[in-house]
């Protein structure tokens, strides 16, 4: 039995279908327009090769690798505005309603969130590092890290947070105007998470593998969003598995430039790394169990909305 409106992850009325359209490009636009506008802006600060990136056309090796990680970054400050403007003026909703749907949004849950996954998620490097240190690289250079490591802490959540509210906030509480199913909500989510990501560096040859991997994260991040109608878990866990990747352990090839302390030097084994998520996931749903509100929120609450 389908659940009703109120206690679904989405507005607390429905909302004309031809508005969630037009937001959906209005978000798209300041993705992919505004998001190009401000990477060209910011790309004189970049400490870029100018001649390497426009005449030779080599956009990878032209950046230091802080000045990459900037220009690519801030192309998400766009999406994250375009999102929230979307939601407030072409629904009409308060932003609140975005981040949670009839229950507070409390940010030790974002904190619980990156907890979980970091402690499930990177596990598993943590014990490849250990037993087999050959695989990674330890040239660490601290004056490359360092203003890399800056922009990681100042950008990276906003990309993360962007991502959220955009596959998360917005799909999830678009879909959810006509469907309840968490098991729907969630596949139809990994999926288009996973869509963009195949023009990362590592899905290169591997396209069914990737996506398939990245479904599963998206599959997760939806599944604890529908369960929760909150954004908090998803949030957290998506900021903790960016900047892990970035300040930790990462991997030459990726769509991160590779500064962390420790760097995988081999390519991504994708039947590996789907395997342990097949594995993993589920004990991050449960486990991130913790806290959520299972009681509907009360009357006065939910007319304030």
């Amino acid at each position: 039995m389908p659940l009703p409106l109120k206690d679904r992850f989405t507005t607390p009325n429905r909302r004309p279908r031809w508005r969630w359209w037009v937001g959906t490009l209005v978000i798209l636009a300041f993705w992919f327009v505004g998001g190009t506008i401000l990477s060209l802006v910011v790309l004189p600060w970049t400490g870029v090769d100018l001649e390497g990136f426009f005449v030779e056309g080599d956009m990878f090796t032209s950046f230091p690798s802080w000045g990459f990680l900037l220009f690519a970054l801030v192309s998400f400050i766009p999406l994250l505005l375009g999102v929230l403007v979307s939601y407030r003026l072409i629904l009409g909703v308060k932003l609140r309603r975005l981040f949670a749907s009839g229950v507070p949004f409390r940010m030790w849950r974002v904190g619980w969130g990156a907890l979980v996954w970091i402690a499930i998620m990177a596990g598993p490097a943590i014990v490849a590092v250990v037993l087999s240190p050959e695989q990674f690289q330890t040239n660490f250079d601290w004056q490359a890290f360092l203003p890399y490591a800056v922009i990681a802490l100042l950008l990276l959540p906003i990309q993360t947070t962007a991502e959220e509210v955009f596959f998360r906030g917005w799909l999830i509480q678009g879909l959810s105007q006509r469907y309840s199913n968490i098991w729907l909500l969630s596949l139809a989510s990994g999926l288009l998470f996973a869509l963009p990501h195949l023009a990362n560096p590592e899905a290169a040859g591997a396209l069914l593998p990737a996506m398939v991997g990245y479904g599963m994260v998206g599959f997760a991040l939806a599944w604890v969003t529908v369960r929760d109608r909150s954004l908090e878990i998803a949030i957290g866990a998506h900021a903790a598995n960016n900047l892990f990747a970035a300040l930790v352990v990462g991997y030459e090839g990726g769509a991160l430039p590779a500064e962390a302390p420790l760097v995988s030097s081999g390519e991504v084994d994708w039947a590996i790394d789907n395997l342990l998520s097949i594995l993993l996931i589920p004990l991050f749903i449960v486990l991130s169990r913790w806290g959520y509100t299972k009681r509907q929120a009360p009357k006065a609450l939910n007319a304030s909305q």
